[in-house]
């Protein structure tokens, strides 16, 4: 098919690529909510079986497989129908789970994160399927359900079944991202004190986050006031920021930093919770590292670049007689992941604490001479009009999780980046050139006998 008629095939699908979303955005699939991630796998599943796909589950429900085509090689598609929670519904332009469409733009959570990647790619392949051509390449749309979280569903597929030959999954941005940068989630356990050492206010506990991988946009605790060591009254503050990424928390605000400047100035007593708090800011309020000797003295590996190593905290809360804390880390391609652990952990314990490492998962690099990769860009530039290049994924993506696959789409260069925000929300017009691009590519490498391996 030539790439106009492939452009067209998508623009007539507009309707239904909307409403098949709106479909999938209004089942609140947040990832520890089993039920409704259940759901929202079960629906695409059934609606890839009603445009003539081969679609089924496996691993007891944990990952979905949606297949079309033969042949001696297999192009995969990495998806997840999971998304992170709506975290501060009031600052919500219209509900996060029932899709909006306004001004051009399609509101609600998973809209760019990643339930309108899922639907444009399966036009991208329905497109493939009506033009009647016989397939010389398998096309298999493998999805996760757990992507938001441990990844216990891709671990469990890559254990268990063959894998692409190689891929790419729409869970970044454009153009190509054949570097990943690596990330980690280590949990900061501090037991609490038991006693009040003398009458005052003394911060008793804190709450902020939802996810391990989102800046918190609200930081709340409450204040205790002892008197002859007995709680004797009691306040709450909070703190707001803005909820971001935590793959780019520069772009947002963090609420437990901002909470840290409030009790700095509010009157009470210092305790371990109040210590911590403290502490974080001024770790961790640079972001990159510097206050905990891991700062990156170069962004560029071989020529490269890679960026920096950067450290958010995303979770703090108190719970029963110890403090958590998660700090969300995304290293460099080429850092040291053991140095980090072992700073890290020297850190908690200059603070009577002790760090569990939650997950790690490595930085990606794959060639810009595999021929896939050039496909792809050819793909990118008839698609979208743009310029072909090869970039950084600041984000983690199931790329990690197998060999030969690569972070691309759906955010092309300029566009507001709303993954994990309030209002996350896409551009019609940037979900169909989604498809027009997604579509190219495959009509590229599945029709064609030529190895793109």
């Amino acid at each position: 098919m030539h790439a106009e008629e492939i452009k067209k095939y998508i623009e007539d699908h507009e309707r239904d690529i909307i409403a098949d979303l709106k479909g999938l955005v209004n089942i609140p699939s947040v990832s520890s909510d089993k039920e409704n991630v259940g759901k929202a796998l079960d629906y695409v599943l059934r609606l890839a079986e009603k445009m003539g796909f081969e679609a089924k589950s496996v691993l007891d429900h944990q990952v979905g497989v949606i297949e079309i085509g033969k042949g001696e090689e297999t192009v995969g598609i990495l998806s997840h129908v999971d998304v992170v929670p709506a975290e501060n519904l009031s600052s919500w332009i219209s509900p996060p789970f029932e899709m909006t469409e306004r001004e051009g733009q399609l509101w609600g959570r998973g809209t760019m994160d990643d339930k309108g990647a899922i639907i444009v790619c399966l036009y991208a392949m329905k497109c493939l399927l009506d033009s009647g051509k016989p397939l010389q390449k398998k096309i298999q749309m493998i999805l996760g359900t757990q992507e938001e979280v441990m990844w216990t569903d891709m671990e469990s597929y890559v254990a268990n079944y063959p894998l692409p030959d190689y891929g790419f999954t729409p869970d970044g941005e454009f153009p190509l991202c054949n570097i990943e940068k690596g990330c980690m989630d280590v949990e900061l356990h501090f037991a609490l004190d038991d006693t009040m050492a003398e009458d005052g206010w003394y911060l008793t506990d804190i709450h902020a986050g939802q996810a391990t991988n989102a800046v918190p946009g609200s930081c709340t605790c409450q204040m205790t006031r002892f008197k002859n060591g007995v709680a004797a009254d009691y306040k709450s503050l909070t703190a707001e920021g803005k909820a971001v990424h935590s793959c780019q928390p520069e772009k947002g605000e963090n609420a437990i930093f901002n909470l840290a400047v409030l009790i700095a100035k509010a009157e009470h007593c210092e305790n371990q919770v109040s210590r911590v708090l403290m502490m974080l800011r001024e770790k961790f309020g640079s972001l990159y590292g510097e206050e905990i000797g891991l700062y990156s003295e170069s962004e560029i590996y071989n020529g490269e670049f890679v960026h920096r190593n950067v450290f958010a905290p995303t979770l703090i809360r108190t719970e029963e007689n110890h403090l958590l804390v998660n700090i969300n880390i995304r290293f460099a391609y080429g850092t040291d992941e053991k140095k980090i652990i072992t700073v890290l952990n020297e850190l908690a314990e200059a603070y009577g604490g002790a760090l569990i490492v939650q997950n790690s998962m490595p930085a990606v690099y794959v060639s810009k001479e595999r021929p896939f990769m050039k496909a792809f860009g050819q793909a990118y530039e008839e698609g979208s009009g743009r310029k072909h290049e090869f970039v950084l994924a600041y984000g983690g993506s199931y790329a990690k999780a197998m060999p030969g696959i690569v972070s691309w789409g759906p955010i092309f260069p300029g566009e507001e980046d709303t993954c994990h925000e309030d209002n996350e929300h896409i551009s019609i017009k940037s979900l169909l050139d989604n498809g027009k691009v997604f579509a190219i590519a495959l009509n590229k490498v599945a029709l064609s006998e030529e190895s793109f391996k």
